[in-house]
């Protein structure tokens, strides 16, 4: 990538090339790079639809490779002051190095990565979905955790909360908990703690495949929240569609239950924590190893330490403590 821009730029410089020639060289350049000479042969299989290749090549490009610094160091080459002021055009040559130089030292240091569909995918070969038990016991523990974290998650047809079903029903709740106001100032209020919560540390309206997508996603750069959260909200639905497809294009049994599935895979991807510990996985907070693959399944857990688990999930259990050590015991010993 490095390299693509620095001769791309060179090229620039030297007026070998124009600035509309260069972003488009750019632009064919890295969507080739990112989704047809790619390496990653999961994603031929899940991304089909042209619409999300653009969506993945535009969000990789600017959110990991620093896509809109190399466009702004380009533009500054050209920009040109009229005759009085020639002489300060300098200064647009120097912003431009700079630049190119920021876009150069992000896209080297990777302080955010996302994994390959691949590696993404590796989790469902593990536990394909023909040979999981879709049980009483299951269907318990799915219960309890979507009564914690995403209660509409059954009826939902959307992966993430751009739903308007969802929508619609956030802001009720918010405009019906403002009393005394003007009705259009409690709209406009409850829009404006809408926006503000997308982002919020916490929660932020997070649904458990945005949860689950982003486990199986970031790979490094997990603080960048606003990069994270359009992640969230784009490849939730991008990744999962493309399962569900897959599954049924194949015939795969079971594939009927491909909610729950993917509550399976939760279990045994989300990270949790209770207390001061902070466990990589759900599934880590019984058995006590960190293995690729847990020594116990959900239906080796009791409802209590599954639902105090789910608590977990948003740092909710805090309560378990070292004076409190025997209902950590019995969890552990489920």
């Amino acid at each position: 990538m490095a390299i693509i821009y620095i001769s791309v730029y060179a090229l620039t410089i030297l007026n070998i090339i124009g600035v509309k020639l260069a972003v488009v060289l750019l632009v064919i350049s890295l969507f080739c790079f990112f989704e047809i000479f790619t390496s990653d042969e999961m994603k031929f299989k899940i991304l089909i639809n042209p619409i999300y290749k653009v969506v993945d090549f535009v969000y990789i490009s600017f959110s990991q490779y620093a896509f809109g610094g190399m466009c702004c160091a380009l533009l500054m080459l050209r920009i040109k002051l009229p005759e009085p002021l020639e002489q300060q055009n300098v200064v647009f040559k120097i912003l431009s190095f700079l630049f190119m130089v920021w876009t150069l030292t992000t896209t080297l240091q990777q302080k955010y990565v996302i994994h390959t569909f691949g590696e993404m995918y590796k989790i469902f070969t593990w536990f394909p979905i023909n040979k999981i038990d879709f049980n009483e016991k299951l269907d318990e523990a799915c219960s309890i955790l979507v009564s914690i974290e995403d209660r509409i998650y059954f009826e939902r047809n959307a992966y993430s909360f751009f739903s308007l079903k969802y929508i619609v029903r956030i802001l009720k709740n918010k405009i019906s908990t403002q009393r005394g106001n003007k009705r259009i100032v409690c709209v406009f209020s409850a829009g404006n703690r809408f926006i503000r919560n997308i982002f919020d540390e916490s929660r932020g309206y997070s649904t458990i495949p945005m949860q689950l997508v982003r486990s199986l996603g970031i790979k490094r750069g997990y603080n960048y929240k606003y990069r994270r959260k359009i992640f969230e909200i784009l490849y939730s639905r991008m990744f999962f569609k493309g399962i569900e497809r897959m599954l049924n294009e194949d015939q795969v049994a079971q594939k009927q239950y491909f909610k729950k599935y993917l509550l399976y895979i939760y279990f045994h991807k989300v990270n949790t924590f209770l207390g001061d510990a902070t466990f990589s996985k759900f599934l880590n907070a019984f058995d006590m190893k960190y293995n690729k693959k847990n020594n116990k399944d959900i239906y080796d857990c009791s409802n209590e330490g599954i639902f105090i688990a789910c608590m977990g999930l948003s740092k909710r259990a805090t309560y378990i403590t070292k004076l409190d050590s025997k209902k950590f015991i019995c969890l552990r010993s489920q």
